[in-house]
């Protein structure tokens, strides 16, 4: 676990000192966390990359960390040393006087970062966890996503799958955002085990992520009350679900955190009911990763854009290096043409912010389109390449990725009381601060800004963007964070007016909030789920040891068999994974079974799947019904309570 706490702090170090080339004046604490998605960014790219070549290895692991660390070079500078000095003293200076001369705003702060820090912890910490019975997560919304994910690491960590092939479906080309899980496989390459190596991606990932949006709702805002109500927003999105706490305490004729404790509910997203725009956290930021880091560098791009609105028109000799957007652009450009492969929807949402942005604020005038070129032009050099490479050999099917589907998972219920429901206040609170003429108007500047995110609603509740309806959220959370700058800023308005304000202020909050802070409580304290059971954790540990990394395993296609724990490639993995991302898996459902009913064509079909073992579970004896006398003709080379692993003889 040490070296990987080192490699995690490595990249840190590598990141920060990166941003005092492009992200100039940004206050100490967003320094930390830009370098922290910065530096985790650049360690799994060049980790990936040297990878093809050396495998996974630990000269893979220091040549990422080197590569990571070469913004050191600007050390040289004296200009970058007395920044980095500025840094240092300006913190210290304030944890001093916070110290020495405590007031209630000191407090206040103090709190407010523990608590989100505290919070970030326990959430994390239960995302995949030990227990007694195995392997269990804390978020019922991760069940499905969380070992599809682990299997994608643990391919890269234990299976060599350089260069990368689909682990749940052998032999297709990945056409799929893996960044994120390279990274928590190279944690895991360190040292860590897959437990730990999720909890330092998400922990690190998930603080910068809120640390960014309080940056950024500052900067748009410039309010501080704004700012700091902006992560909560996020990290507590939700809509009127919260009520239906009240109706079961009522119902029971109990108090409201009996109720609570008394039943999993979920109170912003239901399987089959009215709720559907999960909270951020629990639906979006936990079970993807993926989404966790786009978001990241998303924000890191629409800080940098900001910048770029905000620069003065320059004169005489000035006036190309602003007009160029120094290196401000440039790397928002690698940035953005990096997301392809660390999270596709976020890769459509951030071109085509920037895109609108660009339009909205005239920013071809006055020679102001050349930042824009140099932004453009960095982005296609970088994602052309990358589309290119991750579609090769795919067998995805691009038709299912788009259509027409008018209302957005509304099913029977009118569109506008299904958008009231699930997101509450928030919609009304963004119309009235359009319609706010009142004696402190918000900035017509903020309000131009946020005004393109709207298009992250339209679209999804025009088009189908994934093969599952659902995943238009990918895009829609996009929505939500463009406009929390406005709305924090109309509840700190509001609690900066006299004090009935004051109390509307608190009461919106609660009813913005309230039904998120129950989900995100319930990830954090609530029932655990069983992702693998005790036998099936050490029948995957028994695979490793006896089974090459490269091997084909033929399993029931569950979305949580032990095999992913493993790293070895699947002959297909459960069909939900596959259907979500346009996989045609029928034909190799069909094969699957005929196999494991030991039909006239089984050993032909095994030798055209390339498959070199057979499990024999729990799982396959409930699902797929397996003729056990077929099967008692492979050698057992691995055997715990009720899994068996069969090996297949190669021609």
């Amino acid at each position: 676990m040490i070296p990987a706490f080192v490699l995690a702090l490595v990249a840190i170090a590598g990141g920060t000192l990166a941003t005092y080339g492009f992200d100039r004046g940004s206050p100490g604490y967003a320094r930390l966390a830009t370098g922290c998605v910065v530096g985790l960014t650049t360690l799994a790219f060049a980790g990936f990359i040297a990878a093809l070549v050396l495998g996974m290895g630990p000269a893979n692991l220091v040549l990422a960390a080197a590569i990571t660390m070469l913004p050191a070079v600007r050390l040289r500078d004296p200009e970058v040393r007395a920044s980095i000095r500025r840094d240092v003293v300006e913190i210290r200076d304030r944890v001093f006087s916070g110290l020495r001369h405590p007031t209630r705003a000191t407090v206040v702060t103090v709190i407010y970062g523990a608590s989100i820090a505290i919070g970030i912890w326990v959430v994390a910490d239960r995302s995949f966890f030990e227990t007694a019975g195995g392997l269990s997560i804390g978020n019922v919304n991760n069940l499905g996503d969380l070992p599809y994910h682990v299997q994608i690491s643990a391919s890269f960590a234990y299976g060599e799958n350089f260069p990368p092939q689909n682990p749940v479906f052998a032999g297709s080309g990945f056409s799929y955002h893996y960044i994120a899980d390279f990274l928590m496989a190279s944690f895991v390459a360190a040292g860590a085990s897959l437990l730990q190596g999720m909890l330092i991606v998400n922990l690190l990932l998930g603080a910068s992520v809120l640390v960014l949006v309080h940056r950024w709702v500052r900067e748009l805002t410039g309010n501080a009350i704004a700012a700091r109500l902006g992560p909560l927003l996020l990290a507590f999105s939700g809509g009127l679900g919260w009520l239906t706490l009240i109706d079961q305490a009522r119902a029971g004729e109990r108090g409201l955190i009996d109720a609570f404790f008394g039943t999993d509910a979920r109170y912003t997203i239901e399987p089959d009911g009215l709720y559907r725009f999960g909270n951020a956290i629990t639906t979006l930021l936990i079970p993807q990763r993926g989404l966790l880091l786009g978001m990241g560098l998303a924000l890191i791009v629409f800080t940098l854009i900001w910048r770029q609105l905000d620069e003065p028109r320059p004169d005489g000799g000035t006036r190309w290096r602003p007009l160029l957007g120094g290196p401000r652009m440039l790397v928002a450009g690698v940035l953005t043409g990096i997301l392809p492969i660390v999270h596709a929807h976020t890769f459509a949402v951030v071109l085509g912010s920037a895109f609108l942005l660009g339009l909205v604020f005239t920013q071809w005038r006055d020679g102001r389109w050349r930042a824009w070129a140099v932004y453009v032009v960095a982005t296609l050099a970088v994602a052309i390449p990358i589309l290119a490479w991750t579609a090769r050999g795919s067998q995805a099917s691009l038709s299912a990725f788009f259509g027409i589907e008018l209302g957005w998972d509304h099913g029977k219920s009118d569109p506008i009381w299904f958008w009231f429901t699930n997101t509450g206040a928030f919609i009304p609170l963004l119309v009235v601060a359009l319609a706010w003429q009142g004696r402190r108007p918000l900035p017509r500047k903020l309000l131009l800004y946020c005004l393109p995110f709207l298009a992250w609603f339209i679209a999804p509740n025009i088009f189908r963007l994934a093969p599952w309806l659902w995943d238009n959220i990918k895009v829609l959370v996009y929505w939500w964070l463009g406009a929390i700058p406005i709305v924090a800023l109309v509840l700190a308005r509001l609690w900066q007016s006299r004090p009935a304000m004051k109390a509307g202020a608190v009461a919106l909050a609660i009813v913005l909030m309230a039904a998120g802070a129950l989900d995100v409580a319930r990830a954090a304290v609530g029932s655990s789920y069983q992702e693998f059971d005790r036998d099936g954790v050490a029948f995957a540990g028994m695979i490793r040891e006896r089974t090459p990394p490269g091997a084909v395993i033929l399993t029931t296609p569950t979305y949580n068999t032990p095999v992913f724990l493993t790293g070895r490639r699947v002959f297909m993995g459960y069909a939900g994974f596959l259907w979500a991302n346009g996989l045609p898996y029928q034909e190799r459902e069909q094969d699957l079974r005929a196999i494991y009913a030991g039909g006239p064509d089984a050993q032909d079909l095994l030798e055209r799947g390339g498959i070199s073992y057979i499990v024999l579970g729990p799982q396959e004896r409930r699902e797929v019904e397996p003729n056990e006398t077929f099967l008692a003709q492979f050698p057992v080379v691995a055997e715990i309570g009720e899994y068996r692993l069969l090996e297949v003889p190669q021609p």
